[in-house]
């Protein structure tokens, strides 16, 4: 029986390990954004447009084809995402981009396949 902590199952045990570390940083994330290190906090003033600290963060993280994993970060009241790459290989955690989604979320359609949103509701608007 093959043990997982041995040395064929470095590559196993690495990304458990980075996995482990996104979801320990996640959480730590959500306890600091939620108040719950308040009393701990510096006494640094955000940027300008950064969007309320206390607000609540979405997080989700999935594995890419190369081995790296996706974290997206949306903070729901500051209308804001980043995506960020984790290297299970040496554990860095890398930004990828940016973005205030706010006039994003006002754009009616986009890239977006017939029926078109106009079209549906003129459907559902006429009389039967």
């Amino acid at each position: 029986m093959t043990h997982f902590w041995n040395s064929q199952n470095a590559g196993a045990r690495r990304s458990l390990l980075v996995a482990g570390g996104v979801c320990v940083a996640l959480a730590m994330a959500t306890f600091v954004g939620s108040g719950g290190l308040a009393a701990q906090r510096t006494g640094r003033v955000p940027p300008a447009g950064a969007g309320d600290q206390n607000g609540p963060l979405w997080t989700l993280a999935t594995p890419l084809d190369d081995g790296r994993q996706m974290l997206l970060v949306v903070d729901q009241q500051a209308r804001a995402l980043a995506i960020y790459h984790v290297d299970p290989t040496n554990g860095t955690l890398t930004l990828k981009s940016t973005r205030d989604i706010s006039w994003d979320m006002l754009v009616e359609d986009f890239n977006c396949q017939d029926p078109r949103p106009a079209v549906l509701k003129k459907m559902l608007e006429m009389p039967k």
